[in-house]
């Protein structure tokens, strides 16, 4: 059987494959620690002809929020609604048993605006990419 196997690069997999791959790392994840609580949490920002202008993409696991992707629009940043998405994450992981949230950004982006809702930094990749850093917060309690 392994005689059938090879490895190949795709550079633009199916969202299906990608779907496939995760679903089985998360459900090794549940098998391995029993934690079952995997729910996600997804939260859009639409104009009035429904087109995406925002959106916080998030899951709940082993009682963490994890806070995965935080995006405005440029034309409606700065007007309360990164704050009105972080809040709603919160709220949702709360109620869904989360006792603390985790994310990442990078020095360009957002850590001032992470760190006024109570995220503090954990670790910190200097030249990530060159000239910048990564960042990774936690928020405990939630």
């Amino acid at each position: 059987m392994a005689d059938d196997l090879h490895l190949i690069f795709e550079a633009e997999p199916s969202l299906a494959d990608e779907n496939y791959v995760r679903t089985h790392l998360g459900n090794w994840n549940i098998k391995v620690t029993g934690y079952t609580d995997y729910s996600p949490a997804y939260f859009f920002v639409r104009d009035g002809k429904d087109k995406i202008r925002g959106a916080l993409l998030s899951h709940v696991w082993g009682k963490w929020l994890h806070v995965d992707t935080l995006w405005l629009h440029e034309n409606i940043q700065r007007q309360g609604w990164g704050t009105k998405l972080l809040e709603a994450a919160h709220a949702l992981g709360r109620e869904k048993g989360a006792e603390s949230a985790w994310l990442d950004t990078f020095s360009w982006q957002a850590r001032p605006f992470y760190e006024r809702f109570g995220y503090e930094t954990v670790f910190e990749v200097a030249g990530f990419p060159p000239g910048h850093s990564r960042i990774f917060m936690r928020k405990s309690p939630l």
